[in-house]
């Protein structure tokens, strides 16, 4: 059998504490985090639906810029939204700034389809060229059915849900 060298030994604990620090981190970023960005066509557009944690609407840091539609829902406002479901609808790859959106979602095949109030948003000094429509929503982990229409074309989209 070989015999640990102390500096051997030092080495293979460092290693050892290292991986398991990025194991950690790895795996709590993956959990806390979770982004689903899904992508379908109809018609003329493209859908790009995300599910991302909910933005911030408010304020001087505030992340979204609230254009049209409905009225954002506050991140630590009523449902406390834990979501921000949005879709990214371009034509001939630009951005569509201006169309009737609807989008709506269940939990399975046989729930009720929820309305969503859609907002037309753009993220924060960035302008018309990330525009997108969508809220803040309370959504439980598991699977969903997510329907978009945008000017008569319509897209349906299943994510899983881990948080």
């Amino acid at each position: 059998m070989r015999k640990l060298t102390p500096v051997l030994f030092r080495s293979r604990v460092l290693l050892s504490i290292v991986a398991v620090a990025a194991a950690a981190l790895f795996f709590s970023t993956s959990i806390r985090a979770q982004n689903i960005s899904e992508v379908a066509r109809s018609g003329p557009y493209t859908f790009n639906l995300k599910v991302l944690p909910p933005e911030t609407f408010h304020g001087p840091n505030a992340a979204m810029a609230h254009d049209s539609g409905a009225m954002a829902m506050a991140v630590n406002g009523p449902g406390h939204p834990n979501h921000h479901l949005v879709v990214f609808i371009k034509k001939n790859g630009k951005p569509v700034e201006h169309a009737q959106v609807t989008i709506a979602y269940r939990q399975s095949q046989w729930a009720h389809w929820k309305e969503l109030p859609v907002a037309r948003m753009h993220v924060a000094g960035k302008g018309p060229e990330t525009t997108h429509y969508g809220n803040n929503v309370d959504l439980a982990p598991g699977k969903y059915e997510v329907r978009v229409n945008a000017d008569g074309h319509s897209a349906t989209f299943r994510v899983i849900l881990s948080e």
